[in-house]
Parts: structure tokens; C-alpha cells; sequence
């Protein structure tokens, strides 16, 4: 009897714990990027950052289809997630490309990771009943920026530097985007289809990685035309309500 409450009790803290070991997951492939670009193996360090970003997927969903959801689970996500997207897609650019500018180089490739912590301590304190992220997740400014910097065309070009502020400012502004990984709880159809689509972004990542900086560009772009849309729509609003107004003088 005692050997069996023992048993449910420790699958029941273990059942609590899942969601964290995927998030520390997150960091330990975070960390094994950075040693690989210190190596000078940058390409691997960047498949590295990319898979990252599925299992950072994975653990918020995770942690709601158990249950297991909690404070201690949200700052260690907000944690890992600084060093595998803020300081190691940093890291990246600054050896491929950023490094030519010297101090100048260094500056804006430090600028990246101190908007990803701004951008995560607002996160942090901010409500979650929100539909939607107050600026670009740092899990997708830093995979847009690792896949960027697969591309040697884009890279070694003078955009770079205005690429990375610009993914800084995204991070640290209040432009609406899809809060992925927000909501309630889910069916296991849909974490089935889930997890069929991070499996399939895997086999992206392994087999055609040039893809994956378009498939992530779409998501940062999407912020931005949703932004332009609602300010046209506010605009139209205002004009209509001064037209009634004038014609009801």
C-alpha cells in the first residue's frame, strides 16, 4: 500500500516536472549552440538554436495538457529562452558578419539580447489572459536572426546591422502578434496536430534550413501588416464618425 502511494506520488511530481525538463532542454541545446559557434561551427549552432525553438514550443502546451503549469515554469522558460535566442543568435551574426564594424559591430550585436531581456521581463509581469504578445517573442527574433545568418547573400551585406536594430525595436515595442503559445487548455486532436507541425518543422530544419528564415519572416511580418491594418481601420472609424458628426450639424 505504502510502496503504491509512494509510486503515484512521485509520477505525480514527475507528471509537474516534464514541462521543465523540456524547457531545460531548451537550454542545454542553447548552450551546445554557443560552444559549437565558439568552435567556428556556425551552421550547426544555428540548427541548434532552430531546433531549440520547437522544444520552447512544446513545453507551454505541454505544461497546460498536464496541468502542470507554474510561476517557477515561467521565469525558467523566460530564463533559457534569453540565452538560446537573446545571447547565442547574437553571438552568430557577430562572427559572420557584425564583427567587420568593430565596436560599432559589437554595440549592435549587443543591443539584441538586452531587448529580448527588456521584451521577457515585460512578458513576465504582464497579464496572460491576452490573446496576443506585446512585441516580437524573443524565440522568434532569434530564430529569424540564426536562420538569417544562413544566408551568406543576406549577411554580408550592409542591411545586417539594420536588420538586428530592427528585430531589437520589434522586441522592445508594442506591435500585437499571435500569442502561440496562449490559451486554454487543448483536445488531443489539436496536440496531436501540434506536435505533428513541430515534427515537421524539424525535418525543415534538417533537410531544407534555407526555407526556414521565409516561413519565420512571415510571422514577423504579420505583426507588422496587422498593425498597419488596425491603423487604417481606426482611421476609417474617426472619418466616419466626423462625417456623421458634421452632417448631424
Amino acid at each position: 500500500m505504502e510502496e503504491k502511494l509512494f509510486l503515484e506520488s512521485f509520477g505525480e511530481a514527475l507528471k509537474k516536472q516534464v514541462a521543465n525538463i523540456v524547457t531545460l532542454g531548451n537550454l542545454v541545446l542553447g548552450m551546445l549552440a554557443l560552444f559549437q559557434v565558439m568552435a567556428g561551427r556556425y551552421e550547426l549552432g544555428i540548427i541548434l538554436v532552430l531546433i531549440a525553438m520547437v522544444l520552447d514550443g512544446a513545453d507551454g502546451k505541454l505544461a497546460l495538457k498536464l496541468n502542470a503549469q507554474s510561476e517557477m515554469g515561467k521565469q525558467l522558460d523566460s530564463l533559457c529562452d534569453l540565452v538560446s535566442f537573446g545571447v547565442v543568435p547574437a553571438l552568430i551574426i557577430y562572427e559572420v558578419s557584425l564583427f567587420h564594424l568593430g565596436h560599432y559591430g559589437a554595440a549592435i550585436a549587443v543591443l539584441f539580447p538586452l531587448a529580448g531581456a527588456y521584451r521577457l521581463a515585460r512578458f513576465n509581469i504582464a497579464s496572460s489572459t491576452s490573446s496576443t504578445f506585446s512585441g516580437l517573442p524573443i524565440t522568434m527574433a532569434g530564430g529569424v536572426l540564426a536562420a538569417f545568418a544562413l544566408h551568406a547573400y543576406l549577411y554580408e551585406t550592409w542591411m545586417t546591422p539594420f536588420f538586428v536594430a530592427a528585430l531589437a525595436y520589434l522586441m522592445v515595442s508594442r506591435i500585437e502578434y499571435p500569442a502561440a503559445k496562449k490559451g486554454r487548455e487543448i483536445g488531443l486532436p489539436r496536440f496531436l496536430l501540434l506536435y505533428s507541425a513541430m515534427s515537421g518543422f524539424v525535418l525543415l530544419i534538417l533537410f531544407k534550413r534555407e526555407l526556414v528564415l521565409y516561413l519565420l519572416t512571415f510571422y514577423v511580418v504579420s505583426g507588422l501588416l496587422g498593425k498597419i491594418i488596425r491603423l487604417k481601420n481606426a482611421e476609417k472609424e474617426r472619418f466616419s464618425f466626423s462625417s456623421a458628426g458634421e452632417n448631424g450639424d
